[in-house]
């Protein structure tokens, strides 16, 4: 008795993980991280944080906004997996529609 084997068994995928893609994953994580640690540090002032903690929220705006960005142009890459690019914009695109609503709820806060 005799195994036999088909080539049609093995399959070999040209697909691969994208740089872009792992990049914004990164970034993501980077964001949400800064994000809780300017939220706590915020909290541990009484609401009252210096001018310090509202520029590194804008800059985490910018760097979500950025990776967003490069996890779009990795979805145009032909033979790719998905993995790292659903990840960034899950991530990105959520701290970005997040820091953005909390910017303009406090300008509000300000005007009112």
């Amino acid at each position: 008795m005799t195994l036999k084997r088909d080539k049609d068994m093995i399959r070999f995928s040209g697909r691969r993980h994208t740089k872009t893609g792992i990049i914004s994953a990164i970034i993501g994580i980077i964001v949400v991280l800064g994000f809780l640690t300017i939220s706590v540090l915020s909290g541990l002032a009484g609401g009252k944080g210096d001018m310090i903690l509202g520029v590194f929220g804008i800059l985490l705006f910018g760097l979500a906004v950025f990776g967003f960005v490069l996890s779009y142009k990795s979805f145009k890459k032909k033979d790719i997996f998905f993995r790292y690019p659903i990840i960034g914009v899950a991530l990105n695109g959520f701290m970005t529609i997040l820091l953005l609503v909390l910017y303009i709820v406090g300008l509000l806060w300000r005007v009112i």
